[in-house]
This record gives C-alpha cells, structure tokens and sequence, in this order.
C-alpha cells in the first residue's frame, strides 16, 4: 500500500496507558509529511530540469518517458550532470550566490548605519533630556537657597525685633521699679 501525505496526517493512533506520548509521536509524523512533501517537490524539480535537457538534447538523452513522482518514492539519488558539458548553472549559481552576498553585505551595512543612527539620535535624546534635568533641578535649588536666605533673614529680623521687645520691657520695668524706690 502506498502512504501518501494525507494518509499520515489522518492516522489516529489508540491511547494506551503507558504508550508513546501522543504530541511527540503527532509532531514527528508532521515533520515526516513535511519532508515527504519537499522530496516529492525535489523529484518533481529535477524530473522538469530533466525534460528540458532531453528537449535541448534529445539525443544525448533516450527516448524513454519521464515517469511522474510516486505517491511515496525512497529518497532519490542524486541527478549526475555529464562532466564534460560546460555547467553554466554553475556559473550562474556563482554569479547569484556572489550577488546574494553582495546583497546581504548592502542589508548588513545599511542595518548597521541604521543601528549607528539611532543609537546616536537615542544619546543625543537621553543627553538632551539630562540637560533639561540638570537646569530645572539647578533651578529648583536656585529657588530653595533663595528662599533658605529670607527665611534667615526673616529670623534675625524676628530675633532682632524680640531682643528690641526685651530691652524695651526691662526699660519699663527699670522704670516702674525706680518709682517704688523714690518713696
């Protein structure tokens, strides 16, 4: 019997009590569809590639027919390239690879410069906002001393004022004192 993809994602197995671990037991056999799937698309690829060279050459290939993928193929072999045909794919595989990288370099700088670019507009923020803290808060204790000063004033003044009152009302007692000694 053949198994095919949907086969494997419809299976239900019967729980016992000391079986496999139902989650585990599902995400393995998902990953096997999922490599069945890319196996199947693999054979599929290079069966194409194939036919297009037996179109370019038929010749050089047989006519025999190019068999649709099985439901469930074993793992394919790997397709041999005749060694004495120039391979342009792979040169055109370097050429992309050597562009991919390029790209990749370009993605890398740019996020680099990016990075750079907003980190410095972050400092220039932070150290902004720690200015604008240092001068309130320079303000505020502007302010305090300030005030801090007329609350001392304001005392020596209070001070000054009672020790005056003192004087005053011994002036008075020494006055009412020296009419009590005159008699």
């Amino acid at each position: 019997m053949a198994i095919t993809v949907s086969m494997i994602e419809e299976k239900e197995f019967k729980t016992k009590m000391r079986g496999y671990d139902p989650i585990e037991v599902d995400e393995f056999l998902d990953d096997i569809c999922d490599e069945m799937v890319a196996l199947q698309e693999e054979i599929a690829t290079l069966n194409q590639r194939l036919a297009q060279a037996a179109q370019q050459q038929p010749s050089a290939y047989a006519p025999a027919a190019v068999p649709a993928p099985a439901p469930v193929a074993p793992a394919p072999a790997p397709v041999q390239v005749a060694k004495e045909q120039p391979t342009p794919q792979k040169e055109d595989s370097s050429e992309a690879a050597q562009k991919l990288l390029a790209r990749a370099q370009k993605v890398y700088d740019e996020t680099l410069a990016d990075a750079k670019k907003e980190a410095q507009e972050i400092l220039d923020s932070a150290n902004e906002k720690a200015r604008e803290q240092i001068g309130s808060l320079q303000d505020t204790k502007d302010a305090l001393v300030k005030e801090v000063d007329e609350l001392k004033a304001a005392a020596k003044d209070y001070r000054d004022r009672f020790l005056r009152l003192i004087e005053d009302q011994q002036h008075v007692l020494k006055a009412e004192t020296a009419l009590f000694d005159e008699e």
